[in-house]
């Protein structure tokens, strides 16, 4: 019997699925310099750390937020501009977890921790998607392109 989305997201931890590494900053980081990491990051957040552990997240929605309109210099530290004190998640946490957390917070990107609260990875809800989509392709690759659109007669002749 198939198993559904919901019972295979109960079941996996997050550490069980493939995820890239993020890419980490320090809090003195310059803007100019974070701007470059954050092109290069595979999740559209930058992890902002010190050697205890995560200080905070510079995602594409602090650019928007916090410097598109604004008149920076270059060198302001990206510890004055991220959004501080993240909510984090362990890595060994199931899924379903994460989903919950993401979808009632409206997060896009939880940080991963190990059992000392050092920095482990980051899960973005891109990652939490590809999974999906990887484990149900026909539900996925079956969905109308706008999510309550019905059709009311049959495509075709």
């Amino acid at each position: 019997m198939a198993r559904s989305i919901e019972e295979i997201l109960q079941d996996v931890r997050i550490d069980e699925i493939p995820l890239k590494s993020p890419m980490q900053a320090a809090p003195e980081t310059p803007l100019e310099e974070a701007y470059a990491l954050l092109d290069a990051s595979p999740h559209g957040a930058i992890l902002v750390c010190e050697e205890d552990g995560i200080r905070g997240i510079f995602s594409e929605r602090d650019v928007l937020y916090r410097t598109a309109l604004e008149d920076l210099d270059p060198k302001t530290p990206i510890g004055e501009l991220m959004t501080p004190d993240p909510v984090t998640i362990p890595g060994n946490e199931r899924l379903s977890t994460a989903v919950r957390m993401m979808t009632e917070k409206g997060y896009r990107h939880l940080p991963l921790t190990d059992l000392g609260g050092c920095c482990e990875g980051l899960l973005a809800s891109r990652n939490v998607l590809r999974f999906i989509a990887d484990h149900f392709p026909e539900a996925v690759l079956n969905l109308p392109p706008r999510l309550h659109q019905q059709m009311l007669s049959p495509e075709g002749g």
